[in-house]
């Protein structure tokens, strides 16, 4: 997967845990709730395409307890490809961790 509008859906979904509509008028929108439990949309986050946005990724996986991620923004070769890199990084850490949690539920009686 390159970077583009799959990869910033799965990042918006299974990162940011945002959810994205594809709406017709507006385009892709994420939506997630704020602070007091409100809906906040805006246009979908271009996360494997620009590295401010692929930083938002970063802090999200600092804030689940991935202090590492801060370091992520090192990977990938040239500027052009360090946003797509902190976005599969993010997503195999996230996928890793499941797996984790996974093989826990299934060791105990």
């Amino acid at each position: 997967m390159g970077p583009g509008r799959t990869l910033n859906v799965k990042v918006a979904e299974d990162i940011m845990g945002h959810n994205v509509i594809a709406d017709e008028v507006f385009g892709d929108t994420e939506r997630y709730l704020d602070k007091e439990g409100k809906s906040v949309y805006g246009a979908l986050m271009p996360y494997s395409e620009d590295i401010v946005a692929a930083w938002l990724v970063v802090e999200r996986m600092i804030e689940l307890w991935h202090g590492d991620a801060k370091l992520w923004e090192d990977y990938g070769s040239g500027i052009d490809k360090r946003a797509e890199a902190i976005c599969k990084i993010a997503l195999l850490t996230a996928l890793r961790k499941e797996e984790e949690l996974n093989d826990r539920r299934e060791e105990r009686p």
